[in-house]
């Protein structure tokens, strides 16, 4: 199979790194998820072993890492059918002190839905984590809740909860869901005392300016004197924008156009991770446009401002992940992109790659040449996947959730 992979790249154009990729042992745990919206991983039962966490489509559910490859996944539910369908995102963070993660939820999903809020939740384990763990509400006025993740934003070495929903309040499909209000993106700071209680959240909002935010992704960077800062990557169909805080509050700055060959319809950027291909050469990762058929690269350009933009693949329908991560051990990040569907001859597609999971490595040192690695060619419609060293063997390994296929499967990174 890696053969006939490595023969269809060089017949399309590309290079393969077959011979000096680390190779992948795939192991399904499970096969009955309705919509595996989500997939993150945590330390659910403190036993110092990453644990993996789903968002299906009315669940939250988590399997209990075995601590070794093919061993069996215990399946455990955190919570069912509590929030209001569908639930879609999914964020651990520690709110109570304790040193274990408690749940960040995005529910009541309904993505053409502008009027009404979504919901936001908070989880909170008990005494025993494989039970039920309890639920509570948090401030939520945006509709189209879509993505939550929670980490520093202000330097205080505490982490906030920021959400980003997909459309702006109002807008509609007759103006392309920009003839509404910008998207609000908010943070809520996990109150000192209480967090129980809804009232004592308080929101921030870091932006009110972008239209259609797929997703987003931290960017650290220092601040004056060199105090570290946060900056937070957010795709939209305006491109690409680095959101920055400061003392006078947020600014907002495009580093890169997204595809905009449609401005009526699908447009701008979709997915987002940033990377570091070698020790001085940074690089952003997106899907375009918007649940797009581009994987592009961004680098940055001696000048500063718009990032330069390289299209590394375009054989693929629906791109619906990125992530980066090392997984040869070289010191340089490979990309990791999930691809939801099958090529669709009756919209055009002349390519045969199936959706799954692709592996991008970097052959210039600097973000704009890569060689590329199929490890999934149609066995999961790739909805989330993230990236985890799971039996502590120091490679990373890789964790996709399928939509269609309903499945949930790891792939062991086996080294070269």
């Amino acid at each position: 199979m890696r053969h006939l992979l490595a023969v269809t790249a060089a017949l399309c154009g590309f290079q393969t790194f077959a011979a000096d990729a680390p190779r992948f042992k795939t192991q399904e745990i499970d096969t009955g998820l309705k919509i595996g919206y989500a997939v993150v991983t945590a330390d659910i039962d403190g036993d110092k072993r990453p644990d993996i966490v789903v968002v299906d489509q009315h669940k939250v559910v988590w399997y209990q890492n075995p601590g070794k490859a093919g061993a069996g996944w215990k399946k455990f539910v955190i919570l069912d059918g509590k929030t209001k369908p569908d639930n879609v995102c999914v964020a651990p963070i520690d709110i109570d002190g304790d040193g274990l993660p408690e749940l960040v939820v995005g529910a009541a999903w309904k993505p053409f839905d502008t009027a009404n809020p979504g919901q936001l939740v908070w989880l909170k384990r008990g005494a025993d984590a494989t039970k039920e763990w309890a639920m509570y509400e948090l401030p939520c006025e945006e509709p189209t809740v879509h993505r939550v993740r929670c980490f520093d934003i202000d330097g205080d070495g505490k982490p906030e909860i920021v959400h980003v929903p997909l459309m702006g309040r109002g807008s509609s499909a007759k103006g392309n869901w920009t003839d509404g209000k910008p998207v609000r993106i908010v943070a809520l700071k996990v109150p000192a005392k209480e967090p129980e209680k809804k009232e004592n959240w308080k929101t921030q909002v870091l932006s009110e300016e972008l239209h259609v935010c797929h997703n987003f992704a931290l960017l650290g960077h220092s601040g004056a004197g060199g105090r570290p800062m946060t900056g937070v990557l957010v795709t939209s169909y305006d491109g690409v924008h680095v959101l920055r805080g400061g003392g006078t509050g947020w600014s907002v700055n495009k580093i890169g156009e997204g595809n905009q060959a449609n401005p009526k319809g699908s447009r701008g950027a979709s997915e987002i991770k940033p990377g570091q291909v070698s020790k001085a050469a940074r690089v952003i990762a997106t899907v375009e446009p918007w649940h797009g058929n581009q994987v592009v690269t961004y680098t940055p350009t001696q000048t500063g401002g718009t990032w330069q933009r390289h299209v590394i693949d375009e054989q693929l329908r629906w791109g619906h992940a990125v992530w980066f991560a090392d997984l040869d051990g070289d010191g340089a990040d490979e990309l990791v992109i999930g691809v939801r569907d099958d090529p669709n001859p009756k919209l055009g597609d002349t390519f045969k790659e199936r959706r799954g999971v692709r592996v991008y490595k970097c052959t210039d040192g600097k973000g704009a040449k890569w060689d590329r690695t199929i490890i999934e060619d149609g066995g999961v419609a790739v909805e989330d996947l993230t990236v985890a060293d799971l039996d502590s063997d120091s490679r990373p390994d890789i964790i996709a959730v399928g939509r269609v296929t309903g499945n949930a499967r790891i792939y062991w990174n086996q080294g070269k």
